[in-house]
């Protein structure tokens, strides 16, 4: 067989069947093969990563949601499989977030010397987080914990000119929330039956500032 064509040398003679073996040449030519290695991840075409992160099982709050950039989609879908083979350990809450750019994240157990809580520590530098992505993290980590476990809180660490500030949400139903010019922290509890009107909490609908100065 001529390795320029797809027929046999016994038939390449036959008009109509030359035709047709020039068509699948020139379409076989225009293949671009690299196309066709979709799990590759890192060099996949970034349509297919929506359909990747789906066959993975990463999609939503899993991580696919969370990633901010196409660097961040790549690596969720490429940690989906040790994701969802240690999923209910504090190792997977660990690796989810750093996958999705937090690669200083912290987790401590035994919080109040409670055997089931946990806390989250997350180092922002000079990143900023609003309150849906404060928000889209807990339900993160709730979606890579085990049941029996319980976030305890959820910590951020802001750095400003080599200082650093901490920050703490004990639940998460008032998030903090921290903008350009300050950090707002709890209010927005409705009185509704659940909680205690007791003082404990803000049910006003204003929030607490802190207002901080650098200079």
């Amino acid at each position: 067989m001529n390795n320029n064509t797809v027929l046999a040398n016994s038939i390449t003679h036959l008009p109509h069947l030359a035709a047709f073996d020039l068509i699948v040449k020139k379409r076989f030519d225009e293949l671009q093969l690299d196309k066709l290695l979709v799990y590759l991840i890192d060099t996949v075409e970034a349509s297919a990563l929506p359909y990747l992160a789906a066959q993975f099982d990463v999609l939503g709050y899993k991580g696919y949601r969370l990633a901010s950039n196409e660097a961040e989609q790549r690596e969720i879908i490429k940690r989906a499989i040790e994701l969802h083979r240690f999923k209910g350990t504090l190792w997977a809450v660990r690796e989810a977030i750093t996958s999705i750019g937090y690669a200083d994240a912290e987790i401590i157990e035994h919080v109040e010397n409670h055997w089931a809580k946990f806390r989250v520590i997350i180092k922002l530098g000079e990143r900023s987080l609003n309150v849906m992505e404060i928000q889209d993290l807990i339900r993160m980590i709730t979606e890579y914990k085990n049941e029996r476990s319980h976030l305890a809180d959820l910590s951020y660490i802001l750095e400003f000119n080599n200082d650093t500030l901490s920050l703490i949400d004990e639940s998460s139903e008032g998030p903090a929330d921290d903008t350009i010019d300050g950090i707002f922290v709890g209010g927005n509890f409705k009185y509704d039956g659940v909680y205690s009107y007791n003082g404990e909490r803000n049910f006003s609908q204003d929030s607490d500032t802190l207002d901080i100065k650098i200079l």
